[in-house]
């Protein structure tokens, strides 16, 4: 009985340090981007923020990283936001962005799952602001026109030809994104007619391709006074780069589909920060596992976070999201119960200190025997669902934990 008390009490002792050493703060619905002024000590010296959540369809977790960005943006000069969306649509959809609305903003850039109400006022932000969007993923995320419309915008740079043979990769990449993603996404093998017939188009596309990536290096070569054209020659050539990267990886198994994707996110971000955006301070917005800094699991998969080089890790603040109880849906649309999290998890600890929402700060702590937990291997629930082990110092420099969770708005397709 003794060792029981014992325990008992090291556990609330635990909690009761959480609760001192953490800044409580209103629900997502209530908290306004004055409750975010805590960030402005804890990110002083980071030029690279991730964001990360543990679920895709949360509206809590939408509410809560478009607020925290807009403070990041209006107080401490982060200028890019990197989506984990398609690089290509994602910039196309920037660079036109004085053309369209909030709504058509959001709808021709990041993936559908986060066409909410609650990021509305993030693409407003976008907008009509300085704050400007590009993505990071290899996958197209919106609709097959956008790179084209950005392409047409630079006709004066580009001859008529080049718009054709781009007009032709992009309508057959998407094509074929879905032809073939009718089999990958079950997980069943294409048939051998229409691999053969993919693989005839990969051929040549790969060709295409290659022949306008050396075009463009040469008009980079013969531009190379003029900045701005050379700037939107190099956006060109790392677009088409990422149509080279989809069509080779779009069959792949679904293991070997996950490792290619983050290597391939990997190479865009640190493109992203180093080449196109090398003095800006960026946002990243990314699933928790993506932002993982030092996580392979048994079949090596290694995550985004961790493949980036040390110089990126060194600039960067990881934080996690993470949530105690609600429903929500998968990213295919189906409703599920967040499952109560066993004691001495991540979110337990953090649900004892009664707060709708909370932050830690991992990165500044001393190991002592009330923040353990933090230091050695803890259960959180992947997706609210799944246990998992980590070690929470180790993968992320913070937690924002938020006690209740529910299903975004989204918004209507006739929007």
């Amino acid at each position: 009985m003794g060792l029981f008390l014992r325990n008992k009490q090291n556990y609330l002792d635990s909690v009761e340090w959480l609760s001192k050493n953490s800044t409580h703060l209103s629900k997502p619905t209530e908290c306004t981007i004055k409750d975010f002024e805590f960030l402005r000590s804890v990110l002083k010296n980071k030029r690279i923020v991730w964001l990360g959540e543990n679920g895709h369809n949360i509206r809590e977790h939408n509410l809560m990283k478009s607020k925290i960005i807009e403070f990041l943006y209006k107080e401490m000069d982060f200028k890019i936001l990197i989506f984990e969306s398609g690089l290509v649509e994602c910039y196309s959809a920037n660079y036109l962005k004085e053309n369209f609305t909030a709504k058509e903003l959001l709808r021709n850039s990041i993936y559908s799952l986060w066409a909410t109400e609650e990021n509305l006022p993030l693409f407003q932000l976008i907008k009509e602001s300085d704050l400007n969007l590009i993505g990071m993923d290899i996958n197209p995320s919106s609709n097959p026109d956008i790179f084209l419309q950005f392409i047409h915008q630079l006709n004066h740079l580009v001859s008529q030809e080049v718009i054709e043979k781009i007009e032709y990769i992009e309508s057959n990449v998407f094509k074929w994104y879905y032809r073939i993603g009718q089999y990958t996404a079950k997980r069943k093998k294409v048939p051998v007619e229409i691999l053969k017939e993919f693989t005839d188009f990969k051929e040549k596309t790969s060709t295409s391709i290659n022949d306008l990536r050396a075009y463009l290096r040469e008009q980079c070569v013969l531009h190379s006074e003029d900045k701005e054209v050379t700037y939107k020659f190099k956006i060109i050539i790392r677009c088409l780069q990422n149509r080279l990267y989809f069509i080779h990886q779009i069959n792949n198994n679904h293991r070997t589909y996950k490792k290619l994707r983050e290597t391939m996110m990997k190479e865009n971000l640190e493109w992203i920060c180093n080449e196109l955006y090398p003095n800006e301070k960026i946002i990243i917005w990314a699933h928790n596992l993506h932002i993982f800094k030092n996580y392979k699991t048994l079949t090596r998969f290694e995550p985004l976070g961790s493949l980036v080089s040390d110089r990126i890790k060194e600039q960067s603040y990881y934080l996690g999201l993470f949530m105690y109880q609600g429903e929500t849906q998968t990213d295919m649309g189906q409703p599920y119960k967040i499952s109560k999290p066993p004691k001495k998890s991540l979110e337990d600890y953090m649900h004892q200190v009664q707060s709708p929402t909370l932050f830690t700060d991992f990165l500044q702590l001393e190991k002592n025997s009330l923040n353990k937990w933090i230091f050695n291997k803890t259960i959180f629930l992947e997706s609210g669902t799944m246990q998992t082990l980590f070690r929470p110092r180790e993968q992320i420099d913070g937690a924002l934990f938020i006690e209740s969770i529910s299903p975004p708005e989204y918004l209507k397709r006739s929007e």
